[in-house]
């Protein structure tokens, strides 16, 4: 029987499966379907929620919530959990859609080697 998965180490393993999604919803638009297509934004916009979900248990388990990147995805989190839709700068999700995982997940990778 295999040992049970650290939780420290699932935090970043759902990390890492999430950030591939993103990449995966990035590839099927550009930001006129982003801007245009409520129900396309809304997904990448809950993936990145749980994304910041799993960097919240990551950096907890850590001892350090308050670190980065972990700590600016749990303000991203907060900030499209907690806004009004209208007052989501979606701009910038999108640039971070477009830019940010491929990073987060070299430094996910990192951190399960």
């Amino acid at each position: 029987m295999t040992a049970p998965i650290r939780p420290e180490r699932r935090a970043l393993l759902e990390l890492d499966a999430l950030l591939i999604a993103l990449e995966e919803l990035a590839g099927e638009g550009d930001a006129t379907r982003f801007g245009s297509d409520d129900r396309y934004r809304w997904v990448i916009e809950r993936v990145w929620i749980a994304v910041g979900n799993e960097a919240f248990a990551y950096a907890t388990y850590l001892g350090d919530p308050r670190s980065q990147p972990w700590r600016a995805l749990v303000e991203l989190r907060n900030e499209l959990a907690h806004r009004r839709l209208p007052d989501i700068d979606r701009d910038k999700i999108w640039r971070m859609t477009i830019i940010r995982p491929p990073r987060l997940r070299e430094q996910v990778r990192s951190e399960l080697a």
